[in-house]
C-alpha cells in the first residue's frame, strides 16, 4: 500500500476483507507482536475515538491485521486510521499527517527517535524482534570476561521487551559458572507521551536531547560535543543518560569511556547514535545469528 503524503487509510467495515494481506499473520502473533491489550487499554483508558496508528514502510503489510485485532479488541466505538508515507521520517510521530483526519491520538509502530509531541498524544509500540536469550546471554558474559571494563546493555527497541529475560538468564549462568561480572542495563525511557503545549519536560515522558527529527548525526566535533553534553543531566551523585529511546545512570566518579558498551540490535540509524555519540566506548556486537 503506497498512499500520498501525507495521507490515512480508514478501514470500514465493507473494506476490511478486500485489503488483507495475501498471507496474514496468526492473530495471536499480531496481538502479542502488536500488543494489542495494551494498546487497547490506553485508547480506553483515555477514551479516544478517533486514532491515527502510524506505521514504518516494513511493517505496512501487517497493518489491516493490526486494525483489525486493536478493533476486535477495542470492542467498537473507536475509529481507527491507517497512516502512510509520513511527513517526516518514520521515526517521528506524524502530527501533521493525523491532524488531516483529526485524530486525538498516534499509535506509533517501530523504532522511534521519541522526539517530542507538540499538539497530540503519542503511544509507542516497539515491537518484539526475536533474540536467542541463550546465546546472546553467553556472548555477553564472554565480554565482560574478556574485559576489564564494566559492561552497559544498549538495544534497539524493537529487542527491550527481551531485556529481562536476559538479566535473569545472565544472573544464573554467572552462578553457575562462578563469575563476578558488572553488567548495567538501559531502560526504554517510556512508552506514552503527552505533548509539549500541555505539559511539563518531566510529565512528557520524552527525551528531546541527544537526537534530532530524523535521527540525524551530528556533523562536526563541535556539534558531537553539544549532543553528549545535552544528552546527560546530573542528578545527585549519577549522570542520568537519554538517548534514542533509552536511560540509564552512570556514578558521576565515572565516565562512559570507562564503559564497554553491548549492543543488542541491528546496524541501523540507532546504533549509529550510539556509537557516533559514545565513539571513545569500546563496543560488542552479538553474532547476526541471534537475531530471528
Amino acid at each position: 500500500i503506497r498512499l500520498s503524503s501525507p495521507a490515512a487509510l480508514h478501514f470500514p467495515p465493507s473494506e476490511r476483507n478486500s485489503l488483507s494481506p495475501v498471507n496474514p499473520p496468526a492473530m495471536d502473533d499480531i496481538s502479542s507482536r502488536y500488543e494489542i491489550p495494551r494498546t487497547a487499554e490506553f485508547l480506553r483508558g483515555r477514551a479516544y475515538t478517533r486514532v491515527a496508528l502510524q506505521f514504518p514502510d516494513e511493517l505496512l503489510k501487517d497493518a489491516p491485521a493490526v486494525a483489525r485485532a486493536l478493533r476486535a479488541e477495542l470492542g467498537g466505538g473507536a475509529k481507527l486510521f491507517v497512516m502512510a508515507d509520513t511527513a517526516y521520517n518514520s521515526c517521528c510521530v506524524d502530527e501533521v499527517g493525523a491532524s488531516n483526519i483529526d485524530a486525538q491520538c498516534v499509535v506509533h509502530y517501530g523504532h522511534s527517535c521519541m522526539s517530542p509531541t507538540s499538539n497530540l498524544p503519542a503511544f509507542f509500540v516497539f515491537g518484539k524482534a526475536p533474540l536467542d536469550i541463550s546465546l546472546c546471554c553467553r556472548s555477553l558474559l564472554d565480554c565482560s570476561r574478556e574485559s576489564s571494563k564494566p559492561v552497559l546493555v544498549l538495544c534497539g527497541l524493537e529487542y527491550a521487551h527481551a531485556l529481562d529475560d536476559l538479566k535473569r538468564a545472565t544472573m544464573e549462568l554467572c552462578k553457575s559458572d562462578c563469575q563476578n561480572s558488572e553488567i548495567h542495563y538501559a531502560e526504554v525511557l517510556c512508552s506514552e507521551m503527552s505533548p509539549s503545549s500541555s505539559s511539563t519536560a518531566e510529565e512528557q515522558c520524552s527525551q528531546s536531547n541527544g537526537s534530532t527529527h530524523n535521527d540525524g548525526l551530528p556533523a562536526d566535533n563541535d556539534d558531537l560535543a553539544t549532543l553528549v553534553n545535552n544528552c546527560c543531566n546530573v542528578e545527585g551523585s549519577t549522570r542520568k543518560y537519554n538517548l534514542g529511546g533509552l536511560t540509564w545512570r552512570v556514578s558521576t566518579d565515572e565516565k562512559m569511556d570507562d564503559y564497554l558498551l553491548y549492543w543488542i540490535g541491528q546496524d541501523n540509524s540507532a546504533f549509529a547514535n550510539i556509537a557516533l555519540t559514545f565513539n571513545k566506548c569500546d563496543i560488542g556486537l552479538p553474532s547476526s545469528s541471534f537475531y530471528g
